[in-house]
């Protein structure tokens, strides 16, 4: 197994998606302790935006053989300025760069706790339940007695996994994991501190998942930073629970009957999760 510091090749992997899980959560893990290599991988998430950005297609109108070699070549200049602007720069742009915000690490490694949930659910550091009561008792005894749960079977989605999520500056956060009937999963962070968030909900910009559109939302509010992930759910239906949410959690209460009814509307709506 490998481990240690991670190297070059191993942070344009993370950013690449290339790592494995436990690769990728090891070098997560480093990135939360080491803010200079959190500077690195948002250094590199830029650069990789820009290439992409270069070889755009176009509106023209050409023919397949040469739309095909139009793309190779804008591809090829593309990696090329990326390789001239990493090597001509060397480690100084990191000291040009601001360092991401705490709330953008976490989701980075809340990521990793959400694609490795079905493997840790039941490893024994997890805890699988689909009882409030004992979630909540746990939940509690982690972040304190203001920490809650959310029932969320009336948008279609059960409590399935609780378990550690990341910890950032010494703050442990709890890992929520929610299941549906039609191949989704939620993952709801609680992390008892402040991140620096407003009382409003940070949409931490979408990518592409392995299996359809990542969604992530971030709030601050009732004693608690909040992180809410989804992959290849209905965009529609993944607002409605988040503001949802976001609501509930800033008045410190559970859903009334209207925001029952409206989250089984949207599930009733959606469409199937991507898996």
């Amino acid at each position: 197994m490998k481990s240690g510091q991670p190297t070059w090749e191993d942070l344009n992997a993370y950013v690449d998606g290339e790592l494995t899980d436990e690769r990728a959560a090891e070098v997560a893990a480093a990135l939360g302790r080491d803010p200079a290599l959190a500077d690195q991988v948002a250094a590199l998430h830029r650069l990789k935006g820009a290439a992409q950005g270069l070889v755009e297609e176009g509106g023209i109108d050409l023919p397949s053989e040469k739309r095909q070699a139009a793309a190779w070549l804008r591809s090829g200049m593309a990696l090329a300025a990326s390789l001239t602007m990493v090597f001509l720069l060397g480690g100084l742009w990191i000291l040009l760069s601001p360092p991401p915000e705490r709330h953008v690490v976490w989701a980075a490694q809340a990521w990793v706790n959400h694609a490795n949930w079905p493997e840790t659910a039941s490893d024994g550091t997890g805890h699988q339940s689909g009882e409030q009561t004992g979630a909540l008792r746990l939940a509690q005894q982690k972040l304190g007695p203001a920490a809650y749960v959310p029932d969320l079977l009336s948008a279609g989605l059960s409590l399935d996994h609780v378990g550690d999520g990341p910890v950032i500056d010494g703050m442990p956060s709890l890992h929520l994991g929610y299941r549906g009937t039609r191949g989704c999963r939620l993952s709801l962070f609680l992390l008892a501190g402040g991140l620096g968030l407003d009382q409003q909900m940070l949409d931490l910009a979408p990518d592409a998942g392995s299996t359809g559109p990542r969604q992530a939302i971030a709030w601050q509010g009732g004693g608690f930073s909040t992180l809410l992930l989804a992959e290849g759910m209905d965009p529609l239906r993944f607002a409605e629970i988040a503001r949802r949410l976001f609501r509930a959690s800033l008045e410190q209460r559970p859903f009334d009957r209207e925001t029952r009814l409206a989250l089984q509307r949207s599930y009733a709506q959606a469409e199937r999760c991507l898996t």
